[in-house]
C-alpha cells in the first residue's frame, strides 16, 4: 500500500492517493507510516495547517532517524510555503488603492482564549504564551497601528480565532462630535446647547430613544507635587490628583456623538438636576450635580453603558504619539495636554463605528 500511495503522489493523482489512504487506514489504523503519507498528501493539496499537525503527530510515534528526517523536511517545506503565501497575500493587500492610509486594528474578547491565543500566535508569528497576554479579557484592545491595507490582512486572518475590527484614522476623525455645554431641558424631550469642532454654539433637540449607547470614562488630571527623594533631596513629580468625568451619548441615527464632561458642563445654566430645597443648595458640589445629571440620563435612556475605557486607554497610550493627531473634543483645563483625552476620543469613536458597522450588517 505504501508503494501505491507513493506512486499516486508522485504522479499527482491526489484523488487516487486519498482513496488508497482510506483503505490503508481501514486495514492498518495504527500504522504510523500511513500518517506520514497522509501528511504528504495534505502538503501536496496545500492544506498546510493540517499537514503540519499530521507531521507533528507522526514524529511523536516513530524513532527511526530516516522517517523522522522525512517528517522534519516536510514540516520545513510546509512552514516555508505557508510563509511565502502569507507574504504574497500581504503584498496584495498593500497594493490596493488607499491601503497606505494610517489605521488601527482592534481585538475583542474571544469565546475560547486558548484557541484565540494559538490563532493570534500563528498570524503574528509569535509564541502562544506571548499571544495570550495580548488577548483582552473584557473590552477592546488596540493591537496594532499602521497602513490599513496591512491591518485588514491581519484582521481577516484573525477573524476565525477572535473578533477583530479595523478602520482608518480618517474614519475616526470623520465622526461628528459635539461638546455638550448644558441641557436646557431634559424631559420629556432633551434639548442641549453644544459646541462643534470650530467652537460654534448651537442647539440640538432629540428623543432619548435616539441614544443607541453611552460611553463613560474617568480621565486622570495630573499635577506637579513636591516629594522627598534620596538623601532628603526635594523632588517635583507628576501625580494623578483627580479625574475628569466624561459621558458620551451616541446617536447613530444622526451620526453624531454628544460629549459631556463635569469640567466643562455649565451647571448654572442647566435644567434643574436636584430638588430645589435649602438642604440641596448647601450640597450642590460639582460631583453631586454631575451624579444627579447621570441619574437623570440613566433614568431616561435605556441604552447600553460601556464603561471599560480604562483598560483600552492604558494600552492605547503607547500608540497615541505614533498616530496622526486626533482632536479629543474636550476643553479640560490642564497644565499640559494629555494623551488620555485623545485615547478616549479614539475609543468612543471606534465603538461608535463598530456599532454602526453591526447595524449596517443587519440591514
Amino acid at each position: 500500500m505504501q508503494d501505491l500511495v507513493a506512486s499516486a503522489l508522485q504522479h499527482q493523482d491526489f484523488q487516487r492517493a486519498a482513496q488508497l489512504l482510506k483503505k490503508w487506514k481501514k486495514a492498518s489504523p495504527k500504522d504510523p507510516l500511513m500518517l506520514l503519507y497522509a501528511a504528504k498528501l495534505q502538503e501536496s493539496t496545500l492544506q498546510f495547517d493540517a499537514a503540519e499537525r499530521t507531521y507533528l503527530k507522526f514524529l511523536k510515534l516513530v524513532n527511526s532517524p530516516k522517517l523522522m528526517g522525512q517528517a522534519r523536511d516536510g514540516l520545513r517545506r510546509v512552514q516555508q510555503q505557508r510563509a511565502a503565501l502569507r507574504q504574497q497575500d500581504l503584498e496584495e493587500a498593500k497594493a490596493v488603492l488607499g491601503s497606505e492610509e494610517p489605521g488601527v486594528l482592534l481585538l475583542a474578547p474571544p469565546r475560547d482564549r486558548k484557541a484565540a491565543a494559538q490563532g493570534l500566535a500563528q498570524v503574528m508569528q509569535t509564541d502562544p504564551y506571548t499571544a495570550s497576554l495580548q488577548i483582552p479579557s473584557r473590552g477592546l484592545r488596540l493591537q496594532r497601528i499602521g497602513p490599513v491595507g496591512e491591518l485588514q490582512y491581519y484582521g481577516k486572518s484573525l477573524q476565525q480565532a477572535l473578533p477583530t475590527y479595523w478602520t482608518t484614522i480618517e474614519a475616526v476623525k470623520a465622526v461628528k462630535t459635539f461638546q455638550a455645554k448644558f441641557f436646557e431641558a431634559l424631559r420629556p424631550q432633551p434639548r442641549v446647547v453644544c459646541q462643534n469642532a470650530a467652537g460654534q454654539l448651537g442647539q440640538i433637540q432629540f428623543d432619548w430613544s435616539e441614544v443607541t449607547q453611552r460611553v463613560s470614562a474617568q480621565l486622570p488630571i495630573f499635577e506637579q507635587v513636591a516629594d522627598i527623594g534620596a538623601w532628603g533631596k526635594r523632588l517635583r513629580k507628576e501625580q494623578t490628583q483627580d479625574y475628569a468625568q466624561v459621558l458620551d451619548l451616541h446617536l447613530h441615527g444622526r451620526q453624531i456623538i454628544l460629549r459631556l464632561c463635569d469640567r466643562t458642563y455649565e451647571f448654572t445654566k442647566s435644567a434643574p438636576l436636584l430638588p430645589d430645597s435649602p438642604e440641596s443648595q448647601l450640597q450642590r458640589t460639582t460631583r453631586i450635580r454631575w451624579n444627579a445629571l447621570l441619574q437623570q440620563i440613566e433614568a431616561a435612556s435605556q441604552s447600553p453603558l460601556l464603561s471599560d475605557f480604562t483598560s483600552f486607554g492604558q494600552g492605547a497610550l503607547e500608540f497615541i504619539d505614533l498616530l496622526p493627531y486626533v482632536n479629543p473634543h474636550l476643553d479640560i483645563d490642564r497644565r499640559a495636554p494629555s494623551n488620555w483625552d485623545q485615547a478616549f476620543h479614539l475609543y468612543s469613536a471606534l465603538v461608535f463605528l463598530m456599532a454602526a458597522s453591526r447595524q449596517g450588517a443587519k440591514a
